[in-house]
This record gives C-alpha cells, structure tokens and sequence, in this order.
C-alpha cells in the first residue's frame, strides 16, 4: 500500500472501526469538551469519487489527541497524533510524516483536508467554542455548520451521537461511534 494510500485509510479511520463485541450505551452528552474521552467507531469517507472506510480508536487528553486506524482484523495499521506541538503520522512500517497541524498534514497527503481540530468536539455532539458556528434542524436532525462543514446529528437524546455525518460539497464522511469511555481512562 503507498504512503498516500496508507494515510487515506489513517483519516478515514478516524472515523470509522467496527469490533464484535457488544456496544456500551454512549454516555450523557457533555455540555463542554471532557479532559479525557475515548471512543471507537467505524468511518466510511467518499472524497473524489471514490469510497474508504475504516475502524478506529480515539483517545483524547487535554493535550493530545490520538487516533489508531485499524484494519478489519484489528491490527493498528496508522497513528495519528494530534497536539500543540503539530500533527504526527506513524504508519505500520514505522515511516512518520510531521505538519504544523491535521488539516496540512491530510492536505498535504491526500489532497483534503481532515477537520481533526473541530472533529474533537463533533464527535461528542457539540460546536467548537472558538469557532463560529450555526445550529438548525434540517428532517429531524440536529444541524451544525461550522469551518465549512455541515454536520447533521441524529435527534437529540439523552446520549452523546452514535453517529454523525460531514459534509462539504467535495467530501463526505460517515461516522458511527461506540465504547464510549469519559472522565475514566487511566
């Protein structure tokens, strides 16, 4: 597999991992980002005409964010790390690849750009503080925009997402989530 192709499967696991054990119930949404969550899930992304999809582990802290692609039998095959320092990619072969931040670093590499900064805070239904946004209601769903991304939530519950869709004219990305893990990783 190229590096190109590696880092595609990478990001697009950011967003997708699928395992056979039983699903936890999400947690209660948050009101603001926890220190520390972790979550899996399984992403499928459609960039340029083509489709990828991919499991995924995310661990966040409040100083980095680490993200382990993993292929169908569970294997680690990229990790990303994202933190104030910049963005880090470490293939399975050991070949790492540095950029000020996710956003270059995906750019640079795959030729879009993955919103690992905003995506922090989507996973866990809420907007980025810092940023500007807009809520709305679009057939029932919660609606964000928000960096040029429209992120469409099922309809509020008593649980964090279990799934979440972005999308820009250019590029989709489907998330679903599962094995929430707030406030309580060691």
């Amino acid at each position: 597999m190229s590096p190109r192709h590696s880092l595609l499967v990478a990001a697009a696991a950011l967003w997708l991992a699928a395992c056979a054990t039983l699903e936890r119930p999400a947690p209660p949404p948050p009101s603001a980002l926890p220190e520390r969550y972790a979550v899996s899930g399984r992403i499928a992304v459609k960039a340029q005409g083509k489709g990828y999809s991919a499991h995924f582990g995310w661990r966040h802290d409040s100083t980095r964010d680490t993200v382990d692609v993993r292929n169908p039998l569970g294997q680690v095959v990229a990790r990303l790390e994202l933190g104030p320092d910049g963005a880090r990619w470490t293939d399975a072969d050991g070949l790492v690849r540095d950029a000020d931040d996710i956003e270059s670093l995906t750019e640079r590499e795959l030729g879009w750009r993955l919103p690992a900064r905003g995506l922090r805070f989507w996973l866990l239904g809420l907007a980025d503080p810092e940023r500007p946004s807009q809520w709305g209601e679009d057939n029932g769903n919660r609606l964000l925009e928000q960096d040029g991304w429209r992120i469409s939530f099922p309809p509020a519950n008593s649980a964090a997402p279990n799934r979440l869709t972005l999308a820009r004219p250019d590029l989709e990305v489907r998330i679903a989530l599962y094995d929430w893990q707030l406030d309580s990783l060691p």
